[in-house]
């Protein structure tokens, strides 16, 4: 059986691989934020100088992928977060007697 040591490394090589793991997430959702504002928002439309109608259904869609991703993201984050305290936690000496 693994020691209580052994245990926080590896979950705190984890919490590494979900950090670059959450990093990507967050590009994809900034790239889905970028995406929606160029196609729905109207006043950066506007600045733009697009000044075709906007697609409500492409706008639906687009908004729905914004608020996956940023749930992906968050998940990700929270996971990374966790693992890492958890981890550092387990690896810290513990004061029994």
């Amino acid at each position: 059986m693994l020691s209580e040591p052994t245990k926080g490394l590896a979950l705190i090589i984890v919490s590494i691989f979900l950090l670059q793991l959450s990093l990507d997430l967050m590009q994809d959702h900034d790239d889905a934020e970028k995406e929606f504002q160029r196609e729905c928002d109207p006043g950066y439309r506007a600045l733009i100088g697009n000044i075709s109608s906007i697609d409500s259904e492409l706008c639906s869609e687009l908004d729905r992928l914004r608020s996956r991703q940023a749930i992906e993201f968050i998940t990700s984050l929270a996971s990374f977060v966790i693992t890492g305290l958890v981890g550092t936690v387990m690896v810290l000496p513990s004061n029994e007697n």
